[in-house]
């Protein structure tokens, strides 16, 4: 699968090229990679908003491609993208409204649609009170878990999240993982994007790093942590894992024991997580 921005114009960009992937239904994935190496645009395509310029995108056995019009309502249906700064786009009076919206145009009936914003709200952890607030009034934590139930109002099977971490309090930043992670134990696939490494490492099991339009690692956590190839990728390990690194080469100059060197390792390894 390939996309370009403005083809067959002076600012052609090519900005995925030859990309393939299988994503499985219930994994935790993390999408990670330095700004401008083609995340959002591969999210962006997953959910149907853009049509790859050539090759196709299926999502159980639902395909989109740059011919194919007619599949995107389903496959928006099944995959619900949660943008940077989903808050940014509220328009509705109240959060009942705001929340409602998604399913409403999906086609649930209206003596659903209020059983489904709650059914949002109870997910993300979101007090039923705030109902009938205005989604500008409410804190920044409350407002990224408002667009957050929004989606999953829809009741998508993949849920798609381009940095959403971004701007949150570390504390918020831990109720958010909580919150993914309840997602996922009811059923959900969960695909982030993130600069964090730190994050990626505590929550995923599955690594996909892209560069310059193209995957450069697609593995678990611990191949992606063993490779040591961060920098090159454009990305910066957290400092502990630099330290046990360090150590490691140092160690290595030294008799001895692997037994001994690996619970040092993984030492350093559970005081970062």
């Amino acid at each position: 699968m390939n996309y370009v921005y403005e083809p067959r114009t002076p600012f052609e960009k090519k900005a995925l090229d030859n990309i393939n992937l299988e994503i499985s239904k219930g994994e935790f994935v993390t999408i990670l990679g330095r700004t401008g190496s083609g995340k959002s645009t591969l999210l962006q395509l997953m959910n149907g908003i853009l049509k790859p310029s050539s090759g196709t995108v299926s999502v159980d056995k639902i395909s989109t491609s740059n011919k194919n019009e007619d599949s995107i309502f389903d496959v928006r249906r099944k995959v619900g993208l949660v943008f940077q700064y989903p808050e940014h786009q509220f328009f509705e009076e109240t959060v009942l409204k705001e929340i409602a919206f998604g399913p409403k145009n999906f086609g649930i009936e209206a003596n659903e649609l209020y059983d489904v914003v709650l059914e949002g709200i109870d997910m993300v952890g979101l007090s039923r009170d705030v109902l009938n607030k205005s989604p500008f009034n409410l804190s920044g934590g409350e407002k990224r878990k408002v667009a957050i139930a929004s989606v999953i109002s829809c009741k998508p099977e993949y849920l798609v999240f381009d940095e959403p971490t971004s701007g949150l309090d570390p504390v918020s930043v831990e109720l958010f993982f909580d919150m993914v992670k309840k997602l996922r134990k009811s059923g959900k696939t969960i695909i982030v994007v993130t600069h964090s490494v730190k994050e990626a490492i505590q929550n995923s099991e599955r690594m996909i790093v892209m560069a310059k339009g193209h995957v450069v690692f697609d593995g678990d956590t611990q191949s992606f942590i063993k490779s040591k190839k961060l920098t090159e990728w454009g990305m910066l390990p957290p400092p502990l894992y630099r330290v046990a690194w360090k150590i490691e080469e140092q160690v290595g100059n030294f008799d001895i024991k692997d037994n001994e060197l690996s619970e040092a390792m993984n030492y350093l390894k559970n005081m970062v997580n």
